[in-house]
């Protein structure tokens, strides 16, 4: 019987001290990730900007992979994924602490006065292409130091670590305004208090760069004189593009699912139960910690089911986790919003696994870049569909639609031909 004790004990097994970097890295990374994602619809709100203006951030934040997601793969693999960290995470950090800076001041030019938010729409733009800079790095990086039949499970621990110490994260997020008003002397809910908190999340970004500096550099490819039944030899011929984009097309619903609802999720627990920040960051914390456990968890299913029966089940049982958030009961749709959290952790490190042991070791790279870029495209017209669909209150069409999604993302995995050892 295939246990967590016994994926903890593979981890043991495959681990190194660069594998341990990497994952202390993610936990930083997460850690200011979730920071931004909890307060940054709340620092709009303080501006004076709408759920509409919040999807569209959320929409360029995403573009930003759909525009620069090929060609940064192409460029991971061409000058390794190590390097292409540093330049994500530095850039990540820096512009978040230029996009806080705006505020709400507009810039006046020779040409004709450029809006605070459109400013803002910029930065968020390049903050955007970093942060899906750092996430595609992390894949083929990690790849080529462990073994192809850990990697299920090692993604997963991976994932694990960025997003349960999102738990802490969104607490701390949550309480961090209240702590800012106390101190500067200003309200919780206040434009100071937010960007002042928000300060946070360029300092975690810059941390998450220090333990990658005692990761040994990885080769661009590493031959493989044999390869398993459900690992594709690093000699073998290079997959069409039309091939890579097929392997990547469950992601565009993917995508689709989160970006309808997971960008407004703590304005969804504020307007629709008016719950103070302190009970978002809760809630948002206890999904955290649910994606967390989730990811841990697909090791094992992955033994059982095989990668690609396990990533189609664990998507397919998210869709009724968010039907059940159409009942207007808090503790309901909190249960159910971390139950789903919990299947979308365990499908995302196992759809990474099923790409990388499909493709061959040089086109990693390109194939992890495509399936964010094909996610990213998901998300950022689902948030912008979403946000306006909002200021009529229409969140029940929202849940519905994020619900039918993961549906349709999880018959793609079923039926394209990924590489699968039980096929």
């Amino acid at each position: 019987m295939v246990t967590l004790r016994s994926q903890w004990r593979e981890f043991l097994a495959g681990g190194s001290p660069d594998v341990y970097r990497i994952l202390f890295h993610g936990m930083l990374f997460g850690m200011s990730f979730s920071i931004s994602d909890m307060l940054f619809n709340f620092y709009l709100q303080s501006l004076g900007y709408d759920n509409a203006v919040a999807g569209q951030m959320q929409s360029v934040f995403r573009l930003a992979g759909v525009l620069f997601g090929v060609p940064i793969g192409m460029v991971i693999d061409r000058v390794g994924a190590q390097r292409m960290l540093y330049i994500g995470i530095s850039t990540y950090a820096s512009c978040w602490l230029l996009l806080l800076l705006i505020g709400d001041a507009p810039l006046v030019t020779p040409f004709g006065t450029v809006s605070s938010l459109m400013l803002i729409s910029i930065v968020y733009f390049v903050i955007g292409a970093a942060n899906m800079t750092t996430y595609t790095a992390v894949v083929p990086l990690l790849s080529t130091i462990i073994e192809p039949q850990q990697r299920a499970a090692m993604f997963g621990i991976n994932a694990a670590a960025s997003t349960m110490i999102g738990f802490v994260g969104s607490i701390v997020a949550g309480l961090l305004p209240s702590w800012v008003g106390m101190v500067v002397g200003v309200d919780a809910t206040s434009e100071t208090a937010y960007r002042t908190a928000l300060y946070c999340v360029s300092i975690f970004g810059l941390l998450a760069i220090i333990p990658l500096s005692g990761v040994k550099k990885a080769p661009k490819v590493q031959p493989a004189p044999t390869a398993t039944r459900d690992e594709v030899p690093a000699t073998a011929p290079r997959l069409s593009f039309m091939r890579l984009l097929l392997f990547a097309m469950p992601s565009v619903f993917f995508g689709i699912a989160g970006g309808m609802f997971i960008p407004f999720q703590n304005l969804y627990f504020r307007q629709e139960f008016n719950a103070n920040d302190s009970l978002v960051g809760l809630s948002i914390a206890l999904g955290s910690l649910a994606m967390g456990i989730g990811s841990i968890m697909g090791g094992p299913l992955s033994k059982r089911l095989g990668v690609r029966r396990a990533t189609a089940f664990s998507r397919f049982m998210a869709a009724p986790m968010m039907f059940l958030m159409l009942i207007p009961q808090f503790y309901v749709v909190s249960a159910a919003y971390d139950l789903n959290r919990a299947l979308v952790g365990l499908t995302f490190p196992l759809f990474s696994a099923l790409v990388m042991q499909s493709v061959p070791l040089q086109q990693r790279g390109t194939a992890t870049s495509m399936s964010s870029m094909t996610w990213s495209l998901g998300w950022a017209g689902s948030a912008i569909l979403s946000g306006y669909m909002q200021q009529n209150g229409n969140f029940e069409a929202v849940i519905i639609i994020s619900g039918i999604s993961y549906i349709i993302s999880a018959l793609l995995v079923q039926f394209i031909p990924y590489a699968d050892k039980l096929d």
